[in-house]
């Protein structure tokens, strides 16, 4: 816990979320009449979590003492919290919430993200998950990216597309852009990186490029900041363009998009490009 108002928030959150819930409600046998505590008493709650009437005191008096995960876990089940509350109760105690939920597929992201991509053309622009698997893209992001749209499913991935000879020309300077990539996965997979999705996805790389693994075993981390990106592009030339993430609301998703950078008026020529060449949205 980094600061004493998390510590005073985390101890009043606590304390709120014990008194909803009632006896009955957590299976705690109990004498009729008339309890002084509303809901959970805290030697019930220390109980039912398994740790000492002592230790979770302290805790909702706010002093300096360490939650491990399997703590706050045990917690957050006792106080029947649901999954935006456990990831409050996390976040208060200093700590990382442990995802084992499934990755986000095209299905799961709300129709009007899908929509607004669309209409972002000619920008390029794509949806994707934690594991940068691309869920959807514009008319733009498969003009900026020629062949993407043929790409086998398995294979439409940015960090594989980092690495895909098919692709590697479009980048102005590769190995800078190569080892962004990797940096950036690394940083935002650190926690499920033991998870069979990831693993197989680091395994692929690292039996296709060397590079890749060189990279790899750097564990260079880097931050997901606004960043240009300069391409060589084959019908396009030189062209700058800055990229921007957002992370969608309602979905483990985020949506990159690129924009021109140097007044040069690519807007038309892309806008051009794209209704000749006419790759479909998806």
């Amino acid at each position: 816990m980094e600061t004493t108002e998390q510590r005073r928030e985390l101890a009043a959150f606590l304390r709120s979320r014990r008194a909803r819930i009632s006896p009955q409600a957590a299976g705690v046998p109990y004498s009729s009449g008339t309890r002084r505590t509303p809901g959970l008493r805290r030697e019930e709650v220390a109980s039912l979590a398994g740790v000492s009437v002592s230790w979770y005191t302290w805790l909702e008096q706010a002093r300096r003492i360490k939650v491990s995960r399997q703590v706050l876990n045990s917690l957050a089940r006792v106080l029947q919290l649901d999954a935006i509350e456990t990831g409050h109760l996390f976040r208060l105690a200093g700590e990382v919430l442990p995802s084992d939920s499934p990755l986000c597929t095209r299905e799961q992201v709300p129709a009007l993200y899908l929509s607004f991509l669309a209409q972002l053309g000619p920008l390029p622009a794509c949806i994707t998950n934690h594991r940068f698997d691309v869920l959807a893209w514009n008319d733009g992001y498969a003009t900026l990216f020629p062949g993407f749209a043929a790409l086998p499913p398995e294979r439409r991935n940015n960090l594989v597309v980092a690495f895909d000879p098919l692709f590697r020309d479009l980048f102005e300077d590769w190995a800078h852009s190569a080892e962004q990539a990797v940096a950036l996965f690394r940083a935002q997979a650190a926690d499920q990186l033991v998870r069979p999705e990831y693993a197989e996805l680091v395994g692929q790389l690292s039996q296709e490029s060397a590079e890749f693994r060189e990279l790899w075993q750097r564990m260079d981390l880097r931050i997901g900041s606004p960043a240009a990106q300069v391409f060589r592009h084959p019908a396009l030339g030189r062209i700058e363009l800055g990229a921007v993430k957002l992370r969608l609301a309602g979905a483990e998703a985020t949506l990159v998009a690129y924009q021109p950078l140097d007044g040069s008026g690519l807007m038309p020529r892309l806008a051009e490009l794209v209704e000749r060449v006419g790759e479909p949205t998806r």
